[in-house]
């Protein structure tokens, strides 16, 4: 089947349940279906087509992505929020035949068959460019079944389910769990507009809509613990709160759900996009587990995805949701898809039991006595000071024949800077038995991320370096 089938199928059986629903507007099936003919007719959408979509998170958008479904065309959803230079970059990269920011085309006028064809291109889909531009990978119709059944074994969908969506659609997680779910799985999804302001507004949907499935990066989760008081919200429907996209943090897990009163229902995983997201995660009824360094389990790998680490702790992936290349990009597509696995740059461990412990991305581990550190674990413990909102470890050249990097962690904090700096460096102490060897403390919104919130510790490094040389 190819989605444009699966919603069909889906309007057909279930014509008139809920499908998506915005604070000010629902969609049914069967009206999401009637609205993606209109505007692909509307627009004049042909098989191929690739369409750029920079659109506000909402109901419009959904229906121009399923409308680009409906006629085999290739949609790529953009973030409207970034600075329009960096916006019109990036849509430059899939030199696409629409750009839509608005719904301004329908009609009733026939279109043609649909597309059946499991090896067309489904969507295309940006990479999160932690380690430098973001690159557009190929999702082919069979790659995207794959992955919904992965993800059909692993959260068993029920008939009382309800998706609460806060990630961005623009995030493979957003993408694929919150605006193809919905239709796959034939669970309604409640959208609310993705921002640290609306973090509060997540929750109070999760409880009035008694929302038993949703998903966010661990910073997201942080976050809640902090804004949201304790009993304000009623979380208790949750039963897979998937936390992922960055490394997850135990200290996380722990405070929201004894904050707000869950047991097990924050499920940590690890995915990306070139994988069309899904690679491991832990199973309901799994115990929260961590390695000897303080690392958490991101749990097995799902069914029909295989997975290994290389002779230097690269994790490699093979499934057949793997995508197909990256557009117009045959050499970083050759070195990403080499002798059948998917090279992610990601560096982890596989214990015994195949649970696999993600450290972080290749280029930013830290280099201490010769061995490699996780940034996470000084970032976890100097997070634990109260003053410090986010905090990110890079490691700068040495200043001698020394083995071990210059250990950095930079805070975004405010206060009074000096007693900062000593905080964090005995909070990194005492949890991981050694102190940085700086502690910088900047202003908020001053560490440098992607616009999906991950940590660029590429540039944080030559930002550091670029200051010390001045």
């Amino acid at each position: 089947m190819t989605l444009a089938e699966i919603l069909e199928q889906r309007a057909t059986d279930r014509p008139d349940a809920l499908a998506f629903a915005t604070e000010n507007e629902s969609l049914t099936y069967s009206a999401l279906r009637t609205d993606a003919e209109r505007i692909a007719a509307g627009f004049g959408f042909q098989r191929g087509d690739r369409v750029a979509i920079v659109m506000p998170v909402g109901l419009d958008l959904v229906r121009v992505f399923w409308a680009a479904q409906r006629a085999g065309a290739v949609p790529c959803i953009f973030n409207p929020m970034i600075p329009a230079a960096t916006t019109q970059s990036h849509v430059a990269r899939i030199r696409p035949h629409f750009v839509i920011d608005a719904i301004t085309h329908s009609s009733d006028r026939t279109l043609p068959k649909i597309d059946t064809d499991p090896e067309s291109l489904a969507f295309l889909q940006l990479t999160s460019g932690t380690s430098g531009e973001p690159r557009a990978a190929m999702v082919l119709q069979r790659n995207v079944l794959a992955s919904l059944e992965s993800a059909r074994a692993l959260i068993e969908p029920r008939a009382n389910d309800v998706l609460v969506a806060w990630v961005p659609p623009w995030h493979d997680l957003g993408l694929l769990r919150f605006v193809l779910g919905p239709v796959a799985f034939g669970m309604p999804c409640h959208i609310v507009p993705p921002a640290v302001r609306t973090v509060p507004q997540w929750l109070q949907t999760i409880a009035r809509v008694r929302g038993t499935i949703t998903g966010a990066p661990d910073f997201a989760y942080r976050l809640a613990a902090k804004l949201v008081p304790a009993g304000s919200v009623d979380l208790r429907s949750l039963r897979y709160a998937t936390n992922g996209g960055e490394p997850v943090q135990r200290t996380t897990i722990e405070s929201f759900e004894q904050r707000f009163g869950l047991k097990d229902a924050l499920r940590a995983g690890y995915g990306l996009a070139e994988a069309t997201l899904g690679v491991t995660c832990m199973r309901s009824g799994e115990a929260l587990r961590t390695d000897e360094r303080g690392n958490v389990s991101t749990g097995r790998a799902l069914d029909g995805v295989e997975v290994k680490t290389a002779d230097d702790g690269e994790i490699l992936v093979r499934s057949p949701a793997v995508f197909a290349g990256y557009f117009e990009d045959p050499e970083g597509t050759a070195e990403k898809l080499r002798d059948g696995w998917l090279h992610t740059g990601d560096v982890g461990a596989l214990d015994a039991d195949g649970h696999l412990y993600v450290l972080g991305r290749r280029r930013a581990m830290l280099k201490r006595g010769g061995a490699p550190l996780a940034p996470r674990e000084l970032e976890e413990a100097a997070q634990t000071v109260d003053a410090v909102r986010i905090a990110a470890a890079v490691g700068l050249p040495p200043k001698s024949d020394a083995v071990s990097e210059e250990l950095v962690v930079v805070v975004e904090a405010d206060g009074d800077r000096e007693r900062i700096k000593r905080d964090v460096a005995e909070a990194v102490e005492k949890a991981i038995g050694f102190a940085p060897h700086r502690v910088v403390v900047q202003p908020p919104r001053t560490i440098p991320r992607t616009p999906n919130g991950k940590i660029r510790h590429a540039m944080l490094r030559e930002q550091l370096m670029g200051a010390s040389r001045t």
